[in-house]
């Protein structure tokens, strides 16, 4: 068959988020300037997936290591904290 097989779209799942008081004074001031910009209004809600989409396709180092076949479901324990060489027990 000359067609490829169509890709099945992910869900596009809702996420609920606490932003600290002043990220969510920057976000509102981003919308203004948004609006100042483009002389659109827009919910600073409306921003957040955009200006999360725009910072994932501009770090360049998450982009080498996604297209480096970086395991997608796989995740590592957390490091534990460095002890700085002592292997004295802490109370």
């Amino acid at each position: 068959m000359k067609l490829a097989r169509i890709p099945k779209p992910l869900r596009s799942p809702q996420v609920r988020v606490t932003l600290a008081g002043d990220l969510n004074a920057a976000l509102e001031s981003y919308a203004r300037y948004y609006e100042h910009v483009h002389g659109d209004a827009v919910d600073s809600k409306a921003l957040i997936p955009e200006i999360l989409s725009a910072f994932l396709q501009a770090d360049r180092e998450f982009q080498s290591w996604s297209r480096s076949g970086a395991p997608s479901q796989q995740r590592h324990a957390p490091t534990p904290p460095s002890n700085n060489g002592s292997t004295k027990a802490q109370p």
